[in-house]
């Protein structure tokens, strides 16, 4: 079975779908989530930045099916007046839904945000983007651990100093202080992980994803 649907992870959109019903993240456009329409029951919300809250995608949403849910920590409660059905959520405490229970996960950005533990009667998922690190957080034997691989620690500086040299915009100078490495996610996820887990790596740059591209080609 399959647990998970990412619609877009990364600076342009964010958006997965677990369970076929539960969303988190909403910063892509309506047509996206469109063909999930009718079997999303609660749309999870994290943080203000526009790859991850498309307010224009939630009005629209909430106007198509009047009875959807959405949770949010109280950060962004202004931001959806007008919006029905909305649970705002404490930090840490525990919010039954029957089919599932859903716990908000304080995270460490540059604006306030959070992640999600999403709990059934036999499937946890931990869910963590845009965060500078996991400290204090624990998911012992999990079943998935969705995590930000941002970028490598390995090249980050090389990178950084060779865009400054060429005069460019450095994201990653900016990444080192919001955002998750490979190496961080990779460490949180063996210090948890037990024999039936599985990692999906959330929030990569494209930098990233062409090293694991090419990694994988000189592998084969």
């Amino acid at each position: 079975m399959n647990r998970y649907n990412v619609i877009a992870s990364g600076s342009t959109g964010n958006s997965v779908i677990y369970h076929k019903n539960i969303m988190v993240d909403c910063g892509v456009p309506f047509s996206r989530i469109k063909p999930f329409l009718y079997d999303i029951k609660i749309v999870l919300l994290t943080h203000i930045h526009g790859d991850h809250f498309n307010l224009s995608t939630i009005k629209r949403l909430a106007f198509e099916r009047p009875s959807l849910r959405f949770g949010c920590c109280e950060w962004l409660s202004e931001h959806l007046e007008g919006v029905k059905n909305v649970d705002i959520y404490n930090i840490g405490s525990v919010y039954d839904y029957g089919l599932f229970k859903i716990i908000p996960v304080k995270l460490y950005h540059d604006v306030p945000n959070c992640g999600y533990r999403i709990i059934t009667n036999d499937y946890k998922i931990i869910h963590t983007t845009d965060t500078n690190h996991l400290n204090g957080i624990s998911a012992p034997n999990y079943n998935l651990y969705a995590l930000e691989h941002n970028y490598d620690e390995n090249i980050v500086k090389d990178v950084i100093k060779e865009k400054e040299l060429r005069g460019e915009y450095s994201y990653e100078k900016y990444a080192i202080n919001a955002h998750l490495s490979e190496q961080q996610a990779n460490d949180f996820y063996y210090k948890n992980k037990g024999e039936n887990s599985e990692i999906l790596r959330l929030h990569e740059t494209s930098l990233l994803k062409e090293l694991r591209k090419w990694e994988h080609q000189e592998k084969y």
